[in-house]
């Protein structure tokens, strides 16, 4: 399988929903990823440093229990600093506490420097369809 099919994935901040985590990195090799799997309780340092470590060209950031806002403020901006800015960034899951609008959790996330926001999805084909489609446009 090529280097370019390599996705970090992880759940960040104090979230422990590990198999959502687990079955989400099954499904992305099942699809003909690469998943590199980091696990729970991440930092965004943490899911650059596995970037650096595997050449990965994407990350796939999961918050599952609603308090990714805190955790994932300034994610773009600090894979920019780190000389990553050409990675792609998705987030998805539920992503924020309480009942708000997709459009504005979007907006928020897309803020914080993810090209892809995954608010409550339904399933994980539609990411594995967008991140099929977004890196072959990067290949070119």
């Amino acid at each position: 399988m090529p280097r370019d099919r390599g996705v970090v994935l992880g759940l960040v901040g104090n979230d422990i929903h590990v198999v959502a985590n687990r079955v989400l990195a099954i499904g992305m090799a099942e699809n003909g990823f690469r998943p590199y799997n980091l696990g729970t309780n991440n930092t965004v340092d943490d899911f650059a440093d596995a970037v650096l470590e595997t050449g990965a060209r994407a990350v796939l950031v999961a918050s599952v229990n609603g308090e990714g806002e805190k955790s994932c403020a300034g994610f773009g901006d600090r894979f920019a600093e780190l000389g990553l800015g050409g990675v792609l960034r998705y987030v998805g899951g539920n992503l924020a506490l309480g009942e708000r609008p997709t459009a504005e959790v979007v907006a928020r996330f897309t803020g914080y420097g993810f090209h892809r926001v995954f608010h409550q999805p339904e399933g994980f084909q539609p990411v594995f369809d967008a991140l099929e489609e977004d890196l072959r446009a990067r290949a070119g």
